[in-house]
């Protein structure tokens, strides 16, 4: 069965970073369709809590939040390099779970995003984000390698 082609414009595109360098690829792609189509650019970073924290307190570690600003600095700067300001989005909790969230919400015409964020067993564990993602969606998925 063939996709029905898309006519309608692109105006809002949404990236989840997590700094990887198919993240990075991604955020390139994205600002450059967001400089051709005059698209708005969101990146979103999911910062995970533990699943079975001891303490509440621990459930939201700080350094997360360290990192979430991080790696969106870094993404945005790679925007603004090729033309682009970008919003930037941080949220708390299961990855794909909040990046599906996220795009229920906004409703972006198109998320661009990378293939490659884990690696390993960590990657086994937590199932693939952006196959998830790509399958769950109601927006266009592009996946980056």
């Amino acid at each position: 069965m063939r996709a029905k082609a898309r006519t309608d414009p692109i105006r809002s595109i949404l990236v989840p970073v997590d700094g990887s360098a198919s993240s990075r690829r991604a955020v390139q792609l994205a600002a450059e369709m967001s400089r051709a189509f005059g698209a708005k650019l969101t990146l979103l970073h999911v910062a995970p809590i533990q699943e079975l924290p001891v303490l509440m307190s621990e459930a939201e570690d700080p350094r997360e939040d360290r990192e979430a600003e991080l790696v969106l600095g870094e993404q945005a700067k790679i925007a603004r390099g090729l033309g682009v300001e970008a919003s930037v989005v941080v949220r708390r909790g299961r990855i794909a779970t909040q990046i599906l969230r996220h795009v229920e919400g906004s409703k972006p015409d198109l998320v661009i995003m990378g293939t490659r964020g884990l690696t390993g067993a960590k990657s086994l564990l937590l199932g693939s984000v952006s196959r998830s993602v790509s399958r769950r969606a109601q927006s266009q998925v592009v996946l980056v390698r």
